[in-house]
């Protein structure tokens, strides 16, 4: 694998995408692997030919697939482009992938949020008064009513195997110290020291593409660290409807189809906690308690839950509530004393991850005289709607991939290189990358800013089309028209790098790319316009727009209205709100009452269907366009 100097060896006939992820090589892919996205696309070369300017396939190389056809122009699969996903290894080569996968950059979390601290789990130390007794059994019952004075009430976990003061050292008549681990009402965890280290919890957001973390100091509810990294699950497909096929039995999955996914989010789930742990040289121990939140196939699969019935309408959950468990008993290595909340869904697609965005907003709580909207973007879009008078609605409707840069030609993660941002002014073309690194992709943000320039300066009509540069308007900048190129078929606009598809390090706009934008935000639109109606409101009754998910943080309000995700709105009424699932989990972690109230939010909330209604459809129709 060039520029990784990555060597595998492996059994004649592996595909090359699967030689690679046997070896670590993160190679991302969209569509499962079936030759449907080119997010594998690769450059196959002869072994030992390197940075040759004309490279030469290797000779034993079998022809381009059906799907290869399809998916790459015929210049591309002469200058020996390949989809990984498709070329079976039968000899040496070498490739080059210009678009590995990259860990994301982490999502903003709002830790001034104001909560009063009582969290239904924390570590402290009491004191056991030495008093000369021999009998380990006293000791026992010593130990029992010293927790019992502190805590009327107190339970004792019957797994948990006391680590108590030696008859010894109860004898010399020392007073000894106790660090206690309590977990609602109930003792898990007992170190006979005096412990000097922090009590950890965490808030674990399990996203489609990506995974966040969050470790928070349980004494002061400060973050002490973050991670994310890629949802490993993306092997089987961009998308929840790919993964709820993969993972059906009777579908393309097969026997093992379910264990096999929920072993992925685990993993992953694991070297994040992993992680963060490590930025503050923390053990295993001393994370007493998670919260997690995410969508509600992503709730099921972690669980190991089936998920076929999110297949056909009416997307039901086999289960809403709750969840409280043993992170150990999910195969996450931590103790037995650390635990878990995962929250309730709302309903259908919309999860946990929702409940969060409720509580951080307020949505349940709700004044003024003006609704509030918030949207948690992403492969599936949650909106809710917090009306005055408590009254909280939601809806979800699927966007694909295209707002997390998925299916998209030049498409990444929003890893360092990503174009996150575009501006074009004067016929001039300023690009800024995540960490201002050299640009290898676009992201959400980059597709989304791309799309509105180019809608100014006219190499995007209304209804979407890309226009050829004989087409433009006099006197539009000549370098504006030598970007526009074809192949293939498809008219491209390049926005970086040399202005041909064969560059490996290009990064340029495809026609395919903005259809998917286009049918993205329709989603998003005709969902907010139904949702709206059957709540009775209009949009003038909509007061602030929150922007949640993965673009929480960098979506500017000018570029949304400009390709029409919303209707018109002064963008001072228009606010990122950034990891908002994980804030409100974060208040959970910290507080008895806001996880209770989690559980009131599932209860209340109003929950609209939005699949195969003929109004959604005939809506979505109408977003399409571009505003003019």
């Amino acid at each position: 694998m060039e520029k990784s100097e990555l060597r595998v060896r492996v059994p004649a006939g592996t595909t090359l995408l699967e030689a690679a992820r046997a070896e670590g090589y993160p190679i991302g892919t969209d569509c499962g692997g079936f030759g449907k996205c080119r997010r594998c696309r690769s450059l196959l070369l002869a072994p030992g030919r390197r940075g040759e300017a004309a490279p030469a396939p290797p000779s034993w190389l079998d022809p381009p697939t059906p799907a290869e056809q399809r998916q790459l122009s015929q210049e591309e699969r002469d200058a020996g482009w390949r989809l990984a996903c498709q070329v079976r290894v039968k000899g040496g080569l070498t490739a080059f992938v210009p678009f590995p996968e990259d860990r994301p950059a982490r999502k903003s979390i709002d830790t001034q949020l104001p909560v009063r601290i009582k969290p239904w789990a924390e570590r402290s130390t009491i004191w056991l008064r030495g008093k000369g007794e021999k009998e380990e059994g006293v000791l026992v019952e010593r130990t029992l009513s010293a927790l019992r004075r502190r805590r009327p009430g107190l339970r004792i976990d019957e797994s948990l195997a006391l680590r108590l003061p030696s008859p010894r050292q109860g004898a010399e008549g020392r007073d000894v110290p106790l660090t206690v681990t309590i977990t609602n009402g109930c003792v898990v965890d007992l170190e006979c020291e005096k412990s000097e280290r922090k009590a950890y919890g965490a808030v674990i957001d399990i996203g489609t593409t990506n995974l966040c973390g969050y470790l928070i100091d349980m004494a002061t509810g400060a973050l002490a660290a973050e991670s994310a990294r890629p949802n490993t699950q993306r092997e089987w497909g961009a998308d929840l409807m790919t993964r709820v096929l993969a993972a059906s039995p009777a579908e393309r999955g097969g026997k093992d189809a379910l264990a096999r996914l929920s072993r992925a989010v685990r993993r992953d789930v694991d070297e994040v906690l992993t992680d963060l742990l490590r930025r503050v040289r923390a053990k295993r121990r001393h994370l007493i308690a998670l919260i997690f939140v995410g969508n509600s196939v992503m709730h099921h699969l972690f669980l190991g839950l089936p998920v076929e019935s999110f297949g056909f309408a009416p997307y039901a959950p086999l289960r809403k509530e709750g969840v409280a468990f043993r992170p150990a008993e999910k195969g996450i290595r931590l103790p037995p004393s650390s635990r878990a909340h995962f929250f309730p869904l709302l309903a259908g697609f919309v999860g946990a991850d929702a409940v969060g965005v409720a509580l951080a907003l307020n949505l349940d709580r709700t004044k003024g005289d003006r609704a509030i909207l918030a949207l948690d973007l992403g492969t599936n879009v949650e909106i809710l709607l917090g009306i005055p008078g408590e009254s909280l609605w939601c809806a979800s409707t699927p966007a694909g991939p295209a707002f997390e840069a998925g299916e998209i030609r030049c498409g990444m993660t929003s890893g360092p290189g990503a174009v996150c941002e575009v501006d074009v002014r004067d016929g001039e073309i300023t690009l800024r990358t995540i960490e201002d690194a050299p640009p290898r992709g676009i992201c959400g943000t980059g597709l989304i800013d791309a799309a509105a320039g180019l809608l100014e300066c006219g190499v995007i009509d209304p209804t979407g089309r890309m226009r050829g540069a004989e087409e433009l308007p006099a006197g539009t900048p000549e370098d504006i028209r030598r970007r526009i190129f074809e192949t293939g078929g498809s008219r491209k606009f390049m926005l970086w790098g040399d202005a041909s598809p064969l560059s490996a390090n290009g990064v340029y706009l495809d026609q395919w790319d903005v259809r998917k934008l286009q049918a993205a935000k329709a989603a998003v639109r005709a969902g907010v316009g139904l949702l709206l109606a059957e709540a009775g409101l209009g949009w003038g009754d909509v007061g602030d727009v929150c922007l949640a998910g993965a673009f929480g943080t960098s979506l500017r309000p000018e570029k949304i209205l400009r390709i029409g995700l919303i209707p018109e709105k002064p963008p001072e009424h228009i606010r990122s709100v950034g990891n908002a699932a994980a804030s409100g989990a974060r208040l959970a972690l910290l507080s008895r009452t806001e996880l209770k109230r989690a559980g009131e939010i599932q209860e209340r909330v109003q929950y609209v269907e939005l699949a195969g209604r003929p109004e959604f459809e005939k809506a979505f129709i109408e977003a399409i366009p571009f505003p003019a």
